[in-house]
């Protein structure tokens, strides 16, 4: 990542050096867009092509900074798309609307990731009213266009549904989320093409339904319905249980993510056989996954310790093993939030509080009726 950047900067010198103000690289494009939101003057801010590639190339930087954990960069990188997008929009607006629509999805999703909750939801509001304009828009004869618009619609309205939770708009939330699993399903329902492409293509197709679901769930357990998030939470684990036995490296880790929230939502309902079973299953398998993103896995393995330790310290079984994950989970989520606070504080509280609800368990010393779990699911979009 650091070499791309030093890239852009040795492209922009060579030509500030030569003189030339015309048909120069991507790399001063890029520059010249991170300068300010007005236009530059003709000539100067290089051509239609430039800057598209010059988005594309920023689009690439953001990917790899938010699969590197670098979540504020990536927000970053990627504000900077939507200002390309959105300019080049004023001109073709046909071209590059979906392009913008697709940044802003990712803006509102990492922004989500570090608790900016304002930030996401304004562009994943933005995202989801722009692609409501683009189905409208385009003719019912381009039949796989208007799929891949209703497709991400759904998504950003499943990460919009999340974001609006987060703020405490519970209606709001509720009716995003609901939306983008209906309209999946009535994609499945009314269109033979969706459906065609689902049999050929199972797995990406039914991955897109489950992250729905999964969200939906979390959005019900915030506003407190609590056997309704339950029963999404297990919908959700058994998709993903198919996706893993199709693709394991693939979905390994959705599946883990969906043992926790559904161990928790269990825990929260009564149902605490199945809570201990899918919190102890969860932790398993993040602590023996492939870390692709190392920080995000070591996140993701913390909240899992923690939902572990919760879930035993509420039914008072298995105490020590329980203190010693809360106590392993304090320590990732301590490395994490020495990096990024702004990102992991939440998470290293959690695990602080984690700590002191076992501790007091033991303490107890007795099996006594089963208390709420604490903290909440894993809240990260899985979409």
């Amino acid at each position: 990542m650091q070499v791309v950047k030093a890239t852009l900067v040795v492209e922009v010198g060579a030509v500030l050096e030569d003189g030339s103000v015309r048909g120069f690289s991507i790399g001063m494009a890029a520059l010249l867009e991170d300068l300010g939101s007005e236009q530059a003057p003709k000539g100067w801010a290089g051509s239609t092509s430039d800057l598209a590639r010059a988005a594309r190339l920023k689009q690439t930087l953001a990917v790899q900074q938010a699969r590197g954990g670098s979540l504020e960069e990536a927000c970053d990188s990627v504000s900077g798309v939507v200002r390309i997008y959105r300019r080049l929009a004023k001109s073709e607006p046909t071209r590059y609307h979906p392009e913008l629509a697709l940044a802003l999805t990712a803006w509102g999703l990492w922004s989500s990731r570090l608790a900016r909750r304002e930030e996401a939801a304004a562009a994943l509001s933005s995202a989801v009213e722009l692609y409501r304009e683009l189905v409208a828009r385009h003719s019912r004869l381009r039949v796989m266009h208007r799929i891949r618009l209703r497709v991400g619609m759904a998504v950003a309205l499943s990460n919009l549904g999340l974001a609006r939770s987060e703020l405490g708009e519970h209606d709001a939330a509720t009716a995003a989320a609901e939306e983008s699993i209906l309209t999946l399903r009535r994609l499945h329902a009314h269109n033979a093409l969706y459906r065609m492409l689902a049999r050929s293509n199972p797995v990406g197709f039914e991955h897109c339904l489950a992250a729905a679901l999964n969200n939906f769930g979390l959005v019900l357990a915030a506003r407190g319905d609590l056997d309704q998030a339950c029963e999404l939470a297990q919908q959700t684990t058994d998709s993903y249980r198919r996706l893993a036995g199709l693709a394991p490296v693939v979905f390994e880790s959705e599946l883990a993510r969906a043992l926790h929230n559904l161990g928790l939502a269990a825990a929260e309902v009564g149902r605490l056989d199945t809570a201990l079973a899918a919190t102890q299953e969860s932790v398993y398998l993040h602590r023996f996954l492939a870390p692709a993103d190392p920080v995000g896995h070591r996140q993701q393995l913390g909240r899992a310790l923690c939902a572990f330790a919760r879930v035993r310290a509420a039914c008072g079984r298995d105490l020590t093993e329980a203190l010693a994950a809360a106590e392993e989970a304090v320590t990732l989520h301590e490395a994490l939030a020495a990096t990024q606070p702004q990102a992991f504080s939440g998470d290293l509280h959690a695990a602080y509080r984690t700590v002191s609800q076992v501790r007091a368990a033991r303490a107890r010393g007795t099996e006594g009726p089963a208390q709420p779990a604490g903290d909440g699911p894993d809240r990260d979009p899985a979409t």
